[in-house]
Parts: C-alpha cells; sequence; structure tokens
C-alpha cells in the first residue's frame, strides 16, 4: 500500500473516531444550536434526480450495495426514519460509492423495498462518487482492486431547499427519537 493511501486511511478512521464525539456536544461547547446532529450551514451540490422537496429534506447517505458494516446499519437507521416521515416532503437518498458495481436498476429495486421516499443516485464512476461525497464532507477511499471494499463515512446528511447541509450525523448508533426531532425542528423553521 502506498504511504499516501495510508496517510488517507488513517486520518479518514481518526476522524470517523471524533466526529461522533462532538455530535452531540454543540450546545455544551458554547453552540446554542440544541440539535442533537452536529449543526451546519454548507451548500452541497444538487444530487441528480433526488431534488430537495419543496418545504422538505432530503437525508442522505453514501454507501454501496455489498458493504457488509456499516452500510446495513444505516439503512436499517434510513428506514427506521422513512416509516416516520413517509408522508411528509422528505426523501432519503442512498448515493452508491460503487457505481460500477451497483447498477441502477438494482438500486432502484432495493429503494422501492425500503419506501415510497427512497431515492438511489449512482455517479458515473466511483472518482466522481468519491467527488460528490466529498463536497458533502464525507469520505471515500478504494481497498484493493476495483471490485475491493471501500472506505467511507457511514455519516448521514440533512439538506434543505437550497441544497444547504444543516445537520451531520456522523455515526450509525443514533437516538432516532432525537433526530426526528431535528428533523421536526427543520420543517418548523423551513415553514416560518
Amino acid at each position: 500500500m502506498k504511504p499516501a493511501s495510508v496517510i488517507l486511511i488513517l486520518a479518514a478512521l481518526v476522524l470517523a473516531a471524533v466526529l461522533p464525539f462532538f455530535q452531540g456536544l454543540s450546545s455544551e461547547w458554547g453552540g446554542t444550536s440544541g440539535y442533537y446532529g452536529y449543526k451546519t450551514d454548507v451548500p452541497v451540490p444538487p444530487l441528480p434526480g433526488a431534488g430537495v422537496p419543496k418545504k422538505g429534506l432530503n437525508v442522505v447517505f453514501f454507501g454501496y450495495r455489498s458493504c457488509g458494516t456499516v452500510c446495513p446499519l444505516q439503512l436499517i437507521n434510513l428506514k427506521a426514519l422513512h416509516d416516520q416521515w413517509r408522508d411528509r416532503p422528505v426523501n432519503f437518498v442512498f448515493v452508491t460509492l460503487d457505481p460500477e458495481n451497483d447498477s441502477q436498476r438494482e438500486l432502484n429495486r432495493v429503494m422501492v423495498a425500503l419506501g415510497k421516499n427512497f431515492r438511489a443516485v449512482r455517479p458515473t464512476d466511483f472518482r466522481q462518487a468519491q467527488a460528490l461525497a466529498d463536497r458533502y464532507g464525507d469520505f471515500a477511499a478504494r481497498e484493493g482492486a476495483v471490485t475491493g471494499e471501500i472506505n467511507h463515512g457511514a455519516r448521514l446528511y440533512v439538506v434543505t431547499e437550497g441544497n444547504r447541509r444543516q445537520l451531520l450525523y456522523a455515526s450509525p448508533e443514533l437516538d432516532l427519537a432525537r433526530v426526528n426531532d431535528d428533523l421536526a425542528r427543520l420543517m418548523e423553521l423551513d415553514r416560518s
């Protein structure tokens, strides 16, 4: 493995270990957001075929179908959130980091099985997926050959109209009741 790859992977692991610590601490560290998730207000690129609904939200996750670690956990979280928000303008967007192996047809089949507000985004190739994840504040690094495992952040991002990333959840170990409170608060703020 190249030294630059080792440094990138180590930096990503350190960041992944530290972010959950900061996730619920914003008010304890002098922030006044009162959100469970890490509050931000950062522009992000629109996702092709998965625009933010009018007066609504996108909950975005970068992963891939053959991931056997954090992706299934986050998809379970997204499904539970979807079941609470399915009748509201909230989309749950899965962006594949492995477009070479995740066909749009198969992604769409999985999204239909998860629920009516699930959307799949399939970038052209891994480099484009990696660049898109980077623009959201995530990371993706492929191990080994093209079919190798992909290290990634497993974060959830909440995006409002105008493609503004408002919240970040850094771990799949979530208090979903508090996430639901965050989403409700964002929806109320958007209405005012």
